[in-house]
């Protein structure tokens, strides 16, 4: 194993283990409350993390031609998944959203495995492509069009506006890697902005989070009231905290405590110390990722570490910009912190397949 992996595993697994202790003293008493067990969602969360563990090796072991294969099998999965939550019996619905297919012991989400195909698919039509797309034509960006776009109307229709202007910027990223002549950027801006903004301000539970965002204080009680109680816990937290498992905010106050705002009760409870900590570690694991992929020997291997390594650390600083109040409310997790289990196994696995691709890289320049 590299350095460099070698640092992103330590960093990762430094959160993991973060995420464990914090989702059980964020959520004991609810789940105490709700399911008469405190320790439900610990339990749970390291059920989770053990799946997780185990794909993360699978995946730092198997060969490089096996995600290359995998690149429209997946793709097609994905969208396949996404399909069945909409089927009855199979999917599931809650909070007015129809996101999760039932499995028995937890809820899947297709929409994170969706990311990782996506990521997938992308790095391998873009290393075959990419003579064609820096010479341009529209018909080069007609099978990711279809099959992303697919991913991404199938997202909205759920609805997750979130997860599916996530997988686009990640497109769009990979595209400009990539070399894409400039005029199709501004172009797909002239497309895709217009529809963006009637999503938001057209839809009012979306527009709520805007002018909550604005001006929570306007409504204290009502849309404003995540946003205020996430401020209250950092703001209760100070510099050190005010001591684990000892936050007020997670008595039923702040919402989504233990997923979404995990990051709240650890400034709450391990104050300002703790927060940074956890920025270090995710900058920690952003430059480890950067530096294998400008290692990677391949443009395959190339695209997929960017796209992995982003696909993280885009989704840990929506959740902190969130968390303070920088952005709109939108539901992402705090990578290997927040409760959920297809988020951490998906995360761990986008671990190993970079772990996969470091290894392979080092392998060709011994």
């Amino acid at each position: 194993m590299s350095k460099e992996a070698r640092i992103l595993f330590i960093a990762v697994y430094l959160l993991v283990g973060l995420g464990i202790i914090m989702s059980y003293s964020a959520s004991a008493i609810y789940a105490d409350f709700t399911y008469h067990n405190p320790y439900y969602f610990l339990l749970r969360q390291t059920i989770f993390v053990c799946i997780g563990t185990a794909f993360l090796f699978a995946a730092a072991k198997a060969p490089v031609s096996f995600w290359k294969r995998s690149a429209r099998p997946f793709i097609l999965l994905a969208i396949a998944f996404l399909v069945m939550v909409f089927v009855p019996v199979v999917g599931r619905s809650a909070g007015g959203a129809q996101r999760w297919i039932r499995t028995g012991f937890f809820n899947f989400q297709p929409a994170e495995f969706a990311k990782i195909a996506v990521c997938i698919y992308l790095s391998d039509y873009l290393a075959r492509k990419m003579k064609l797309i820096k010479r341009g034509g529209i018909g080069i960006f007609m099978p990711p069009l279809v099959l992303v776009g697919s991913i991404c109307i199938l997202t909205l229709l759920q609805p997750d506006l979130g997860s599916s202007a996530f997988i686009f910027l990640i497109t769009a990223i990979l595209f400009f890697i990539a070399g894409i002549q400039l005029r199709y950027v501004l172009g797909a801006s002239f497309i895709f902005l217009p529809i963006f903004y009637f999503l938001v301000m057209r839809v009012p539970y979306r527009l709520s989070r805007v002018t909550a965002f604005l001006n929570p204080w306007d409504d204290p009680s009502g849309s404003g009231f995540q946003i205020i109680q996430s401020f209250l816990a950092f703001g209760l937290g100070g510099i050190k905290g005010v001591g684990l498992g000892q936050g007020t905010q997670k008595l039923f106050y702040l919402p989504s405590g233990h997923t979404d705002f995990i990051l709240s009760v650890i400034g709450e409870e391990l104050g300002l110390i703790g927060v940074t900590a956890v920025l270090l570690l995710y900058a920690a694991i952003f430059f480890a990722g950067i530096q294998m992929a400008e290692k990677a020997g391949h443009v395959f291997d190339r695209f997929l570490s960017y796209s992995l390594i982003l696909l993280i650390v885009f989704q840990a600083a929506i959740n902190v910009l969130v968390s303070t109040g920088l952005v709109p409310t939108k539901g992402l997790p705090l990578p290997f912190v927040s409760y959920g289990g297809t988020s951490v196994v998906m995360n761990l696995l986008a671990v190993g397949i970079l772990i996969s691709l470091s290894r392979v890289s080092g392998e060709r320049r011994s």
